[in-house]
């Protein structure tokens, strides 16, 4: 069986036309359809459709499919609505006390994303204040293989307080800036 079988995927103009024709095609090639009426409404992450669409029909942030690794993923966790800012973020930290993982764990969770106790395949985010745990060589190690972003606290902190995803860089080891100010 097809992995989107069933989905009847709509695509909104918030889309560019390249990443459209690219969506269409990987939904098209595991089983979904763009025939109508639609069960999914896949749009930019973003962007504020959200309340436009009432009833039984899914609204998905264009990283839905990107979350998808050969299995079904909840679209819960991928929404277009741009104050849920961790949409798509799969997060999971190392090294850090009770209260840092209980705040990071409910931050993520609450504003869109996936928290995971152990360092899984779907990890996208490891949080980490320095080098030497095992979580940390091992994201170090698959991360040129799997995209992983291993970073300080620091970037969540910084994303909540602004009310969105900040750019990574200054807080990516193996040698974060923000560290060094």
């Amino acid at each position: 069986m097809a992995l989107f079988n069933g989905v009847h995927y709509a695509l909104s103009s918030s889309i560019q036309p390249g990443r459209h024709k690219e969506l269409s095609a990987l939904l098209d090639l595991h089983g979904a359809t763009s025939a109508p009426p639609p069960t999914h409404i896949i749009a930019l992450a973003g962007s504020h459709i959200q309340g436009e669409y009432e009833g039984s029909l899914h609204v998905v942030s264009d990283m839905w499919y990107e979350g998808i690794d050969g299995q079904y993923v909840s679209e819960r966790y991928y929404s277009p609505d741009p104050i849920m800012i961790f949409s798509g973020v799969v997060a999971c930290a190392t090294d850090l006390s009770q209260w840092d993982l209980e705040v990071l764990s409910a931050g993520i969770t609450s504003l869109g994303g996936q928290w995971r106790t152990a360092l899984t395949r779907d990890v996208t985010h490891l949080f980490a204040l320095h080098k030497q745990s095992n979580k940390y060589q091992t994201a170090m190690y698959f991360a040129p293989y799997t995209g992983m972003s291993i970073l300080t606290p620091h970037w969540f902190d910084d994303s909540v307080q602004l009310g969105c995803c900040v750019p990574e860089i200054p807080y990516l080891w193996p040698d974060p800036e923000v560290l060094a100010r």
